[in-house]
């Protein structure tokens, strides 16, 4: 088969002003803004099918190997080949026309590479295969592609295909390159095992819903493993101890009684979630997630899991925490397994103590699985630690958005903390800082706004007590955003570039 990404070329993003940084922007669909035209990945079956290509270079010769790969019967129209070219044309492999090409060399053609650079000739075939309905892919030159080819990883029977939507082939092979480190000739030999193993699972696990969660239990299990040591025996054995549990119904799909997992889904990136978190991510029922959660995160979850959002909306209407609780019972009483996912620490302000005494109370029972907190998370990721043999030996905690109007905090003993971090502190910063400020704080004491951290929109501003509020507001700074005051927000500067390897960082001059 051939991986290709088939649709019309568009024009390309208009040049226009400075790069967006911000995280909405980078979620946009192309093809709904009308910044061109976005490809729909498919695997063509081009056994038995007739292809022309047109040229005889060495991207030529490129192209002609992989469709003869895919089965395809090959048709080279070129003056000159390459010698490798003219191998496969003196074995018969291959049919040549030895000329430029003329129109009506399409003909019978399901499918056409033109490998020259010659805009004009691209041109021509680029008339015929629209008007004979043929896909086409003219190389380095989009406007006259039907579609394009993206760069393609194959072990054995596994094809892993790479596209850049014709804007970099050079960034797509460099991306197959690192999936080639990952993906290699263990993993081939362990799809040849379950292709194999597939109609015994089929006939000794009939119920589809169990048959289903077995094959991801199978391949999420140490099974491979064996084969990576060259095991395939053992392989077998462990597959087999799965199966057998499978088809005796003696599967951990739910217990009797349901179960919730408060996971800590971690400061934002969804690599910085636990290994264990992950594992109940890819077994759950249910996933319950809010705002702070990552959607790569969420769709990390068991094709079978459903998924219930409880965050704010974006009209600003959230679900209470009470029938949040709620839900969490309810579903749990269904016998379901459920994932509480909660950004950050679930026992750091994300309520998972709230929800614990709900669920303890309704005799449900639960799990924590703790978090990476964007407390420590969010400083580290710009180079600043929460403590410092020198400047901090001890940090204290906030919740930012709490600190407006009245307060039951004691700002007189957190002003004389070394560090102080307030999460979720943007909106209430005036109150943080003119706080700490009326309570002995020094007005140089350095201080940092951190946003979206550990995601690429990441931002920061570096300043002090007297002037944080006003550099975060004049960056433009949105929420998820964590405050940092401190001697040990200095040290980021003795750190240099890896500080600053993650983040936009704006210092007070």
């Amino acid at each position: 088969m051939l991986a290709v990404h088939p649709g019309h070329a568009a024009g390309r993003a208009g040049a226009g002003g400075p790069l967006e940084r911000h995280g909405q922007d980078r979620m946009r669909s192309p093809h709904l803004h009308g910044e061109g035209m976005s490809f729909y990945p498919v695997f063509l079956n081009l056994q038995g099918r007739h292809a022309v290509v047109v040229g005889g270079g060495a991207i030529a010769e490129q192209k002609v190997v992989g469709l003869l790969e895919a089965g395809a019967r090959v048709t080279v129209v070129s003056p000159e080949l390459t010698w490798k070219l003219e191998d496969l044309a003196a074995t018969g492999a291959i049919a040549v026309r030895r000329r430029a090409y003329q129109r009506g060399d399409l003909e019978g053609a399901f499918l056409t590479i033109a490998a020259t650079d010659d805009r004009s000739a691209n041109a021509d075939v680029w008339a015929e295969a629209e008007q004979r309905g043929i896909l086409l892919n003219a190389v380095d030159d989009l406007p006259h592609c039907s579609f394009i080819a993206p760069a393609i990883h194959r072990a054995g029977d596994i094809a892993v295909a790479v596209s850049t939507a014709g804007k970099s082939p050079a960034l797509a092979v460099r991306l197959r390159e690192r999936i080639r480190a990952l993906i290699g000739r263990a993993d081939a030999e362990f799809l040849d095992l379950l292709g194999e193993l597939r109609p015994a699972v089929a006939a000794r696990v009939p119920d589809q819903k169990v048959r289903t969660r077995l094959w991801y239990e199978i391949v999420d299990s140490d099974a491979v493993e064996y084969v990576r040591r060259g095991d395939v025996a053992g392989a077998r054995r462990r597959i087999d101890e799965l199966v057998a549990r499978a088809a005796s119904g003696d599967v951990a799909e739910s217990p009797p009684r349901g179960m919730v997992y408060l996971v800590g889904a971690g400061p934002g990136d969804p690599g910085l979630v636990t290994v264990r978190g992950l594992e109940v991510l890819r077994t759950a029922d249910v996933v319950v997630y809010d705002r702070l959660v990552h959607p790569a995160l969420v769709e990390r979850a068991a094709p079978w899991a459903e998924r219930i959002f409880v965050g704010k909306r974006a009209d600003g209407h959230s679900i209470d925490q009470e029938k949040t609780n709620d839900v969490l019972i309810a579903l749990a009483r269904q016998g379901r397994v459920v994932a509480r996912l909660k950004g950050g620490d679930p026992f750091v302000f994300g309520r998972g103590a709230e929800e614990g005494e709900a669920l303890h109370a309704a005799g449900v029972p639960f799990e924590v699985i703790p978090g990476v907190s964007s407390a420590i998370a969010a400083p580290g990721a710009v180079g600043i630690p929460v403590t410092h043999r020198r400047f901090a030996s001890a940090f204290a905690v906030a919740a930012g958005h709490e600190c407006e109007g009245e307060s039951d905090l004691d700002w007189n003993a957190l002003a004389r903390i070394p560090t102080l971090v307030f999460l979720m502190g943007l909106r209430g910063l005036s109150h943080i800082t003119a706080r700490l400020l009326a309570h002995g704080a020094r007005p140089d004491t350095p201080a940092a706004v951190i946003a979206s951290a550990t995601l690429p929109e990441e931002r920061a501003v570096v300043g002090t007590l007297a002037t944080i509020e006003a550099l975060a507001r004049e960056a433009r700074l949105e929420s998820p955003a964590t405050l940092v005051v401190g001697e040990v927000v200095t040290v980021r500067e003795r750190l240099g570039k890896l500080a600053a390897a993650h983040a936009e960082v704006l210092i007070e001059a």
